[in-house]
């Protein structure tokens, strides 16, 4: 249909997507949605252009089209962006082993894919390791849109049975590559997508040592628990390239964003509560510190001690069991305080302006509640989240990609590695302290957009809590995004 929609634009500029469809309806296309325009303009980024309006007025985007409100970034003659062909080389210079680490949005699939047809190009074979299901499919259609005939794809894992006895590339996912995947050939590569995920004890197993060639792609290497210390720089050597919001804002690879921070209160049977939690936490803590069996911190590593011992037998495991139970309380309490529920109202106008929109919860309830929430306020909404079947979750993905639904919200699935494009505004409200976390969910919505829209980050947190900024919240996500927030330039 893209030919139709080019064709239309052609003959006469400015249209809207409505009246395009009218257009292609009038051709002959009677069956043709606003969602199937929708779908086509954005999917293919620098050939359609918005004026901004709201709704925007469609036109072709030539090459050198700059009256956008940021020009193009630079891409070399591979079809690379700069920093991408700089990070190839810092990996080749490195021996093709090391880790780039770089914002998401930025494209570090497209680097990895370059990496993987310099491998079959020298007879070499390639495993892309993935975390999940939905990345191995994401991936499996990217490989298939640049990779010569005659070359074989196998997937390993949710059914597929790709083997490096039969296959080029096989494309796993990690609980199912543990120990099985071993290369057949000299020059083969292995990349790993969100690699800091593979320092587990389990997950590691998938870092087979045969592969020459090795490639770690990940937003945020550093592991609270110091397992990329301990496990990934060992196995693919430091960190070659990095890729920052100061670089990517001033490169153009992202969308011009902002970043604002909602600041809602507790009731004050909410706080009395908050604060008897955190004291016996605080009590719990000291307990288990003393007994010499937990880490201190990171507090990664102390949470990642406390649960191991959970699964223990005596007065200590009972301990650990019982903090475990109460920062599962606190973190409820955080997630289902009213507060939040009147301040995903008071969005309503930010969601209603929005192209599409995700919304980050704690628990899965809190997904599900926040969708029936944004459907009373009048727009189509969705939860995805672990409890439905992959083929769920690809089906809600689809239909939000489409434009069916105009809200998503999830508690985790959403974190890592899923391409939503169309998404211009995400709304936290998950009790977060993570700067990995509060950097993979603001990288679903950076993706440049074709009409230039602004990205919007919004954290809603509960003040003088563990969400707080002042208190230290999101580990240093907030100090590296100020300065390239669109207001600050």
């Amino acid at each position: 249909m893209i030919d139709e929609v080019v064709a239309a634009l052609e003959r006469a500029p400015g249209r809207t997507a409505v009246e395009l469809r009218d257009v292609l309806r009038g051709a002959g296309m009677v069956s043709v949605t606003t969602a199937d325009v929708l779908r086509v303009l954005t999917a293919a980024p620098g050939q359609f252009r918005g004026d901004g309006a709201d709704p925007p007025r469609w036109s072709r985007a030539s090459v050198t089209d700059t009256s956008g409100p940021r020009s193009a970034p630079r891409i070399n003659a591979d079809g690379l962006y700069t920093w991408q062909a700089e990070a190839l080389a810092a990996w080749h210079r490195r021996g093709r082993k090391g880790v780039v680490e770089a914002v998401t949005g930025t494209g570090k699939t497209r680097l990895g894919v370059v990496a993987a047809l310099e491998s079959l190009d020298a007879g070499g074979q390639v495993v892309v390791l993935v975390p999940t299901r939905e990345l191995q499919h994401q991936w499996g259609g990217v490989l298939a849109g640049v990779l010569r005939g005659g070359i074989r794809v196998g997937l390993l894992g949710d059914r597929g049975d790709g083997d490096l006895g039969r296959d080029d590339v096989v494309i796993a996912v990690v609980n199912s590559a543990r120990e099985s995947l071993r290369p057949r050939r000299p020059n083969s590569l292995l990349v790993a997508d969100e690699c800091h995920r593979y320092a587990s004890s389990s997950n590691r197993l998938g870092l087979s040592p045969e592969f020459p060639r090795r490639l770690g792609l990940t937003a945020t290497l550093e592991r609270p628990d110091g397992g990329h210390i301990e496990w990934l720089a060992p196995y693919f050597g430091p960190t070659c390239f990095r890729m920052g919001y100061a670089r990517a804002a001033r490169d153009g690879v992202v969308a011009r964003f902002t970043v604002d921070l909602l600041p809602v209160r507790f009731s004050r049977d909410e706080r009395e509560l908050y604060e008897d939690l955190t004291q016996r936490m605080k009590v719990l803590r000291g307990i288990l510190l003393s007994s010499g069996a937990v880490r201190n911190s990171p507090i990664g590593a102390f949470l990642q001690d406390v649960a191991r011992l959970a699964r223990a037998e005596g007065d200590l495991a009972l301990r650990a069991r019982a903090y475990l139970s109460l920062a599962q309380q606190r973190r409820e309490l955080l997630s289902e305080t009213p507060a939040k529920t009147a301040a995903l109202d008071g969005l309503h106008g930010a969601l209603r302006s929005s192209q599409r929109a995700l919304v980050f919860t704690q628990t899965i309830h809190a997904a599900e509640r926040a969708s029936e929430q944004v459907r009373a306020l009048g727009l189509t909404a969705e939860s995805i989240h672990s409890e439905l079947s992959p083929t769920a979750r690809r089906a809600v993905l689809a239909r939000f990609g489409s434009g069916e639904t105009h809200v998503c919200a999830a508690p985790q699935v959403l974190d890592e590695g899923i391409d939503v494009p169309a998404a211009d505004l995400a709304i936290v409200l998950a009790a977060s302290q993570s700067r990995r976390q509060m950097t993979q969910r603001m990288g679903r919505v950076l993706r440049r957009k074709p009409d230039g829209r602004l990205a919007r980050f919004v954290i809603v947190f509960v003040q003088d809590t563990v969400e707080d900024p002042r208190r230290g919240a999101h580990e240093g996500f907030l100090d590296e995004v100020r300065g390239q927030d669109d207001r600050d330039r």
